[in-house]
């Protein structure tokens, strides 16, 4: 027992220690979190890395086209329903998408277009040589549509950046959001065909309020903390204004523009009486039966002769 000695490591510990401090590698202490920060980092080389190579190349965007149905239809339900949620933090993020807002803005495109030509043909009750299909509201709605679903998102991209705003989204998760907040116009977009100004200005403010609360949640941690309160106020007001004006051009643009006033529906509007074509379709005697009463002529008198000098009275 007396051959028996405890020998001290701590020696060798400090010194395997000094080695990893020397090497890079003595912040990690051997927790779980240290694996998963191994991970992340691992992650984060890997998508800088294919984000270099392949921001030009088609699998870089395969990413954001790869979803599930039952994702695609919770962003769908709450781009529309207010809830307590932020759309962003809790619906898109980590994972977003661009399938949805795709077929969401496409499908938009083409309601617009066929029901616009639907209305047109109800106002008209039908009519012969009255309707005919106007494809030029496709392309109108294409360009108005695609133009607000990738130029606002990107300028609220630009001014958090601007402003260094603490909580900055990707333009990705702002594209996608903006994508899904027009889910709520396809269903409007129908019920415009009902001829009724009044109920169309209601699913306007319905179809804003709903959908215009979800974008300003969502948008509104990004400029909570800017010291310029007035742009943070200014930047949510705009959010929701452009969304109305985007519904508001709907209306006019693609529905009402398509149904001009007839004369005696509007009290402001005087009922005038259709002129002919032309003067040859004038009649010819409005007197009826009478004939026309020859018109007198009238003779003009005749110039006086001038009167005969001397010499022509001498001869």
């Amino acid at each position: 027992m007396d051959d028996l000695n405890f020998t001290s490591f701590a020696n060798d510990f400090v010194s395997v220690n000094s080695t990893n401090e020397q090497s890079g590698a003595g912040s990690f202490s051997g927790s779980i979190s240290d694996g998963r920060r191994l991970v992340n980092n691992d992650d984060a080389g890997f998508e800088t890395q294919q984000g270099r190579k392949g921001f030009f190349n088609l699998t870089f965007y395969q990413q954001y086209f790869d979803v599930d149905t039952d994702q695609v239809v919770k962003r769908l339900l709450n781009s529309v329903v207010p809830t307590h949620k932020n759309f962003i933090t809790d619906f898109i993020q980590p994972i977003p998408d661009l399938w949805g807002p795709f077929w969401v803005s496409v499908t938009l495109v083409f309601s617009i277009g066929i029901f616009g030509n639907l209305a047109q043909f109800i106002e008209n009750e039908g009519g012969a040589g009255e309707y005919g299909s106007d494809f030029r509201l496709v392309t109108s709605a294409s360009t108005m549509i695609f133009f607000y679903v990738i130029g606002v998102p990107l300028a609220l991209f630009a001014l958090s950046w601007y402003r260094q705003s603490e909580f900055q989204y990707p333009f990705i998760d702002l594209l996608c959001a903006y994508g899904y907040s027009l889910t709520i116009f396809i269903p409007v977009s129908i019920l415009w065909t009902i001829d009724w100004n009044l109920f169309r200005w209601i699913l306007i403010l319905v179809a804003v309020s709903l959908s215009g609360t979800v974008l300003a949640k969502a948008i509104w941690p990004s400029f909570q903390n800017d010291p310029n309160k007035l742009i943070a106020f200014g930047t949510i007001f705009m959010v929701v204004f452009l969304h109305f004006l985007l519904a508001f051009s709907f209306k006019e643009y693609f529905f009402d523009a398509m149904h001009p006033v007839k004369p005696g529906d509007d009290p402001a509007v005087p009922v005038t009486t259709q002129l002919p074509a032309a003067i040859s379709d004038l009649p010819k005697n409005p007197a009826g039966d009478k004939k026309e009463q020859p018109q007198p002529e009238v003779k003009l008198p005749e110039k006086a002769s001038a009167p005969a000098t001397g010499s022509e009275q001498v001869g």
